[in-house]
């Protein structure tokens, strides 16, 4: 209970602060995925997690905070920003609410029982698509308060917030592995799945309720940091710890053994070369990113040598990527896993590509949950989004918009990976939706600033003429 008055004291407090402790609380949230914020037994054995209740709050406290409505009712309806996103909200939440009525009984796989099942309208229907709703709402908000100067860079800082946090949930967790302590943080109905595990090594789950999501949470919010390059966009100390902790996130993603976040770390090496060789072509980047190829380049062949001069070295470390990924698709839970894809799939045929609603039907792979669940429009008006928030042109933005979308757009590639081999739901969570608003709002600001430099550039000279520079 201690706990709980902990967090609710800070809700509390964070409501009548400020916005930036709204996100700050927001942010640092996402690190307890097993924390009950209320007691079970009050709530019919339904979890609530310390993120719904600041998503909420977040919410309300920007749109309270919002001075210009008027551009959030143009982003919300441009295809250019986030009108794709908002006409696949609309229709899955049609689908929903129809399909289960006009197919009735063509085949799903079972949210609860996770079997094959006949379609139907069931409580799934009402609280999955809340879920998504609320993760549209997320980013709505955060596109809203990336608008205003001051509140984006409270944004900035907050990520750097739920970094750290992040971090020392991992470091508390080894600190206190199977002595219980954690007891009071690991409260929800949901299986805890602590102490396992995988060649010897122990996964390190943090506040998490398992290690998969635990290496997600590291896994994005490392990728953030280290593509986005919000500390030089922050400055000062930001700047300083902005490599070292995105860093320490790659290392706690490695030591949560997850297979998922395992290959997402493989697509985020992959991502970070090309990001240096793309940003070579910038001045303002050239020499950052001429370093860290070098370093990279260099680790590459250390790792060679070494494998070439003592490969029993790295005997462990084979077997550890052996056993998470090529092993993984012989296993048991695999091949169940692969069936609620084929499942949700018979639905999606069944229906004729109409789908069967968001929340009738379990697959584990978001874009199949996406495509089963919203049909082929839906998935069709999801593609379309994510290929407009991948191709807006950053044409004369400011060096820090081009960083910050850039760095958005890798890092969307790669918290998608989680999602892809393992999202059960349609719901696309709090980092998707943070990427969604970062990629879709500063490619609005791009004018104005480019009309800003235009106006700095230009002075006066004594007699009073004016010069452009």
């Amino acid at each position: 209970m201690v706990v709980l008055a902990i967090f609710w004291l800070l809700f509390f407090a964070a409501a009548v602060s400020g916005i930036r402790w709204t996100l700050y609380l927001f942010f640092a949230s996402l690190a307890f995925g097993s924390l009950a914020i209320l007691p079970v037994n009050l709530t019919g054995g339904t979890t609530f997690l310390p993120h719904t209740a600041c998503s909420a709050l977040l919410c309300v406290r920007s749109f309270m905070a919002c001075r210009k409505p008027h551009l959030l009712i143009d982003g919300l309806l441009d295809y250019n920003k986030l009108g794709l996103l908002t006409a696949f909200i609309v229709y899955g939440l049609m689908v929903t609410y129809t399909a289960p009525f006009l197919f009735h009984g063509a085949p799903i796989m079972g949210l609860n029982n996770i079997t094959r099942s006949p379609l139907g309208f069931g409580s799934g229907n009402i609280t999955q698509p809340l879920y998504l709703l609320a993760a549209f709402a997320i980013t709505v908000s955060i596109y809203q308060l990336l608008l205003q100067t001051d509140t984006r860079r409270m944004v900035y800082q907050a990520i750097f917030v739920g970094g750290a946090m992040a971090i020392l949930a991992g470091m508390i967790d080894m600190a206190t592995a199977g002595s219980g302590m954690l007891a009071p943080l690991r409260t929800a109905t949901y299986v805890i799945m602590d102490g396992d595990d995988v060649g010897g090594m122990r996964r390190v789950i943090g506040f998490n309720t398992e290690a998969s999501a635990y290496g997600a949470l590291v896994l994005s919010f490392g990728s953030m940091i280290y593509f986005m390059r919000l500390g030089e966009a922050l400055g000062g100390v930001y700047a300083r710890i902005q490599t070292p902790m995105a860093l320490a996130l790659i290392a706690f993603t490695v030591l949560s053994t997850s297979s998922a976040a395992f290959l997402g770390l493989g697509i985020l090496g992959v991502f970070a070369v090309v990001a240096n060789v793309m940003a070579l072509r910038h001045p303002a980047d050239e020499k950052r990113a001429l370093i860290q190829l070098l370093v990279i380049g260099a680790a590459g062949l250390i790792v060679a040598a070494l494998v070439v001069a003592t490969p029993s070295m790295f005997n462990g470390a084979v077997e550890l990527v052996d056993s998470l990924i090529f092993k993984k698709t012989s296993s048991s839970s695999y091949s169940e896993r692969s069936s609620w894809n084929l499942v949700s799939l018979e639905g999606l045929v069944a229906t004729g590509g109409y789908g069967v609603g968001v929340g009738s039907t379990r697959a584990s792979s978001w874009p199949v949950a996406v495509l089963s669940s919203t049909g082929v429009i839906g998935g069709l008006l999801m593609a379309l989004f994510f290929l407009r928030l991948l191709t807006l042109s950053l044409r004369n933005a400011s060096d820090e918009i081009r960083r910050v979308v850039t760095g958005a757009r890798y890092s969307l590639m790669v918290c998608l990976v989680p999602g892809a081999v393992a999202g059960t739901l349609v719901d696309f969570g709090a980092f998707n939706a943070t990427l969604f608003a970062i990629t879709t709002a500063l490619p609005t600001l791009i004018p104005v600033a480019t009309r800003r430099r235009r106006r700095v550039a230009r002075t006066r000279v004594p007699g009073g003429a004016v010069v452009q520079r």
